[in-house]
């Protein structure tokens, strides 16, 4: 066994291969959803770049300072960065709660700063991959399934709930609790990102043996009408819509940056 991995055994074999896009077309259903929203789409990324000198202070690349985010990293693509600075310099969030931390924390941290708000980060991870501790207001050190969901009670219209998880689906998992017991009963009005979902496609080849899942779960949400919650952002689809895309050109065109991916996996919702 290798260390910090677990193995699960399956009774009933199957072949964990892409279904939709990757050579395929995208799911018919979604992709129609997504697209009938492009003016929207278009009209918020648009907005956003009102917020684009604060962006630009964002280093390329890892800097020696360890709190600094940057455009080029292995976490977040250029898309995701955008967005995610965009939504918190327009909602002005009280609380910024986030579930998995690391480099979006200093992102966030960043995004405040730059845009002189007072927004509290409230962290959930029981082992962050980056010494993110100084820059949240609170921390809480134990997994997902073991919080208080009472804590999720002090979220209200303009925050902000980021969860990036295990994103697999199993009894009483990270996943699971966020879809069935958060997400269903939060307030009307919070931002809500969920990161790597790749709708209306499918996971890609290369992450075919991560066994991820829960993209499957908010796929039936959004299948079934998806009553509490509304569509704003799906980085994913974005990521191949020339046409949305091309809202951000005087962003992307700019000399310092250089070589930033101008795709994402980002998803973005607001309750209702």
């Amino acid at each position: 066994m290798f260390k910090g991995y677990y193995p699960v055994f399956l009774d009933y074999p199957f072949v964990p291969r892409p279904r939709y896009g990757h050579g395929k077309p995208p799911h018919a259903q979604l992709y129609a959803q997504f697209a009938a929203l492009k003016p929207e789409i278009t009209k918020l990324l648009s907005e956003f770049l009102k917020f684009e000198d604060g962006m630009r202070r964002i280093p390329l690349r890892k800097t020696k300072h360890t709190a600094d985010p940057s455009w080029i990293n292995k976490w977040f693509a250029g898309l995701d960065v955008f967005a995610l600075y965009g939504f918190i310099a327009s909602s002005k969030p009280k609380l910024y709660l986030e579930i998995g931390s690391g480099f979006s924390t200093k992102l966030a941290r960043q995004a405040i700063q730059e845009e002189q708000l007072r927004t509290r980060i409230l962290s959930v991870d029981p082992r962050p991959r980056a010494e993110i501790n100084p820059l949240c207001d609170e921390l809480f050190r134990r997994p997902l399934e073991d919080v208080d969901l009472a804590l999720f009670k002090r979220l209200n219209a303009g925050d902000i709930l980021f969860f990036d998880g295990s994103h697999r689906a199993f009894m009483n998992s990270d996943v699971t609790v966020f879809f069935l017991d958060i997400l269903p009963n939060l307030s009307p009005g919070i931002f809500v990102h969920i990161h790597d979902i790749e709708l209306p496609y499918d996971y890609p080849a290369e992450r075919a043996h991560w066994y991820y899942s829960e993209q499957y779960l908010l796929a039936v949400a959004l299948l079934e009408g998806h009553k509490n919650f509304r569509v704003l952002l799906p980085n994913a689809f974005v990521s191949q819509e020339p046409d949305c895309l091309e809202a951000l050109n005087p962003l992307w065109n700019a000399p310092g940056l250089k070589g930033v991916p101008k795709t994402g996996n980002s998803f973005w919702l607001q309750t209702v």
